[in-house]
């Protein structure tokens, strides 16, 4: 019955037809492993088709959504992991592949006439294949691929008189944004693909009109004589392909699951009974999150510096242009590699006659010239790389932003597109707004270190241990004794003079103790009852007994001017307060030396203006009789702008709150 129905599929496709032209070819000579990096070429491009449209179903090209898409396919979608990692690796293990069968037909002597029509077939897959690495290396729409799509264009740029409109073209416009995505992409799916399938086929069509190289005389009608050493490439060869053609698939597959992706740290699933089994798919379904598969570097941001490299197989080119610089450039950009290209399509015509030994020679020498000077090349910038520090710092943090930027994303991507993950990050953001904003005066601890600091170090602000040692050595740089605020530490200075003298520093120490808690705690409880004994109610009687005649807490105490209000210390809205009205009565009115930041562009900063205008009308106010204090007045009103995002940002990376900041929570809202 089965035979009844292969013949009658036969009679209406012809099958039997396409399959022995497809598989029943004579090899002359027998199969040979050197005759496998073809078919492994193809069965890599095969795998490259399907891993591509299964990655088409979840990818989004847009430049607020192309980073998030491959987000959810590398962490989310089931075995999304896997399928990219073999995308990733399948497109350079082509580029190897194509090194390889470059060399071993070259020597084979299997470019020279007549099948030189079939070399130049190659060189255009070979450009094609590079073609579908550089457009494909910018979708994920990461730090790494930014910015090296942007090297890769420059030199395309640089190309004379269409190279500057060429890379217009291409990128979309003046600057690298959506529209250079979308052309990328429909390069990569629509347009490169197809060329390539179609010249697969005429490479094919060529191949097998002239057959292998084989080295076995002709007879006179042209052909190789049968000899018993003849095979066929079924089944003798096509298993020789396959076998290698699984080798390198183990080969794909062991790089995907070696893994060099970013881990999310979250809590594993707890396992047991049904649960477990339903763990153990959901661990490989989902073990991107665990680093297997490719990865996902930061997203892309014009704004934020990059160590841009081209990925491995262009590094040869990178380091070609280090040895040409100014006017010479257009020799490392377009004449040597135009020249090596020229000279490539060449080699055929070196091979007809009795010139034909001369061209199999020379083919030889141009091949194992070009892929040493590029194996030389590339390990030169890698070896350049490696030895420089600062490169490698750069590396560091960036592979730091890109861990972080994982884990942003993982609580949700805003709708503005994933780039504002790390824009709004306190913990990354926040750092590098406090260096420009506020390192001229303050110090960070070892991470931001100013010897010439004129205010406190911020490290710690606030907390229990920073109040307990401003106020146990109140001489210490680390605090307030490079500002001008000397009331504050030469009261700490005389209570513990005065404790020496009686003998009482163990309760001096006590009383501090019981400050430094209650105020690292951020109080702002209300005034609790003479009876409370809870550790609140006794740090506040500690305050109330030593403080509260220059301090005062929920409206009560105080009395000096310019000694901050203590409700809250230390916390967002204390330190919110601080950085955007110093001189306010309840921080440090006109003593203040600190200029308030505030955003002096937004939309509410028509209303700030009033509110500063209003309070600088009440400071002069309380110092009109005196015109050194109305200067004092003038100079504590000082405004930088500062946008309330960056603001923002750097009291949550001073309070230790990295939540992102944007989305429907308000900003000063606690953590919950």
């Amino acid at each position: 019955m089965l035979g009844r129905l292969a013949t009658w599929f036969d009679d209406r496709s012809g099958s039997r037809k396409l399959v022995a032209a497809l598989l029943i070819e004579r090899i002359p000579g027998g199969a040979r492993w050197r005759y496998v990096w073809g078919s492994c070429l193809a069965f890599v491009f095969a795998i490259q088709l399907i891993t591509g449209v299964l990655l088409m179903t979840s990818y989004s090209a847009g430049d607020s959504t192309a980073w998030s898409s491959v987000y959810f396919i590398q962490y989310q979608m089931d075995f999304g992991w896997f399928i990219r990692g073999l995308h990733h690796f399948g497109s350079q293990t082509m580029v190897v592949l194509l090194g390889v069968h470059m060399l071993q037909v070259v020597i084979a002597g299997a470019h020279l006439p007549p099948r030189e029509i079939n070399w130049w077939l190659g060189l255009g897959l070979l450009g094609m294949v590079l073609g579908l690495s550089l457009t494909g290396y910018l979708l994920p729409w990461d730090q790494k691929g930014y910015w090296a799509t942007q090297v890769a264009t420059n030199i395309a740029g640089n190309q004379p008189v269409v190279g500057p409109q060429l890379q217009k073209i291409v990128v979309g416009g003046p600057t690298y944004g959506h529209h250079t995505l979308t052309r990328f992409y429909a390069l990569h799916t629509a347009v490169l693909p197809p060329l390539v399938i179609v010249f697969i086929i005429l490479h094919l069509m060529v191949f097998r009109r002239h057959g292998v190289t084989h080295g076995v005389p002709l007879g006179d009608d042209g052909e190789p004589p049968p000899s018993p050493k003849d095979s066929w490439f079924w089944p003798e060869q096509a298993f020789r392909d396959l076998l290698v053609s699984m080798l390198i698939f183990a080969v794909m597959i062991g790089l995907v699951l070696w893994g060099f992706g970013q881990k999310i740290e979250t809590p594993s699933p707890s396992a047991g009974g049904e649960a477990q089994t339903a763990s153990l798919y959901e661990s490989w379904a989902h073990a991107g999150r665990e680093g297997k598969g490719a990865n996902l570097d930061a997203p892309a941001d014009p704004a934020r510096p990059y160590p841009a490299r081209p990925e491995w197989y262009f590094l040869f080119l990178f380091q070609l242009l280090k040895y040409f610089e100014g006017p010479q450039e257009i020799i490392g950009t377009v004449v040597i590699p135009v020249a090596a290209g020229v000279l490539l399509a060449l080699l055929p015509l070196l091979g007809y006659g009795r010139m034909r030994k001369f061209g199999h020679a020379v083919g030889l020498v141009v091949i194992v010239g070009l892929l040493v000077s590029v194996g030389v090349l590339t390990y030169q910038a890698i070896a350049k790389d490696r030895g420089d520090k600062d490169f490698q710092e750069q590396v560091v943090q960036s592979e730091e932003y890109a861990h972080r930027a994982v884990q942003l994303a993982a609580q949700g991507i805003p709708a503005e597109g994933a780039v504002y993950l790390l824009r709004c990050d306190p913990k990354t953001k926040g750092a590098e707004l406090f260096r420009q904003n506020c390192a001229g005066c303050h110090s960070y601890g070892n991470e931001i270190k100013n010897d010439s600091a004129t205010a406190a170090d911020l490290a710690g602000f606030g907390t229990r241990a920073w109040i307990a040692g401003l106020l146990k050595d109140p001489d210490n740089p680390h605090y307030l004794a490079r500002t001008k605020l000397k009331t504050m530490t030469g009261w700490a200075r005389r209570e513990h003079d005065k404790a020496k003298k009686t003998g009482k520093e163990n309760e001096l120490g006590a009383e501090f103790d019981l400050i430094a808690a209650w105020l690292g705690g951020h109080p702002r409880g209300d005034i609790p009852d003479p009876k409370d004994q809870s550790p609140f109610a006794r740090g506040y009687r500690a305050f109330e007994a030593r403080c509260s005649s220059c301090h005062s807490y929920k409206g009560t105490g105080g009395g000096e001017s310019g000694a901050p209000d203590f409700t809250g210390y230390g916390d967002a809205d204390w330190i919110r307060l601080m950085v955007m009205a110093p001189s306010h009565p309840e921080r440090y009115g006109n003593r203040n030396t600190m200029p308030a930041f505030r955003d002096l562009e937004g939309a509410d900063a028509a209303v700030r203006r009033a509110e500063r205008d209003q309070l600088k009308k009440k400071l002069l106010e309380d110092v009109a009789e005196d015109n050194k204090k109305k200067k004092e007045v003038e100079e504590s009103l000082k405004v930088v702008n500062l946008s309330d995002i960056d603001r923002e940002l750097i009291i949550r990376w001073l309070v230790g709150d990295y939540r992102v900041v944007f989305g429907g929570a308000p900003i000063s809202a606690p953590p919950q």
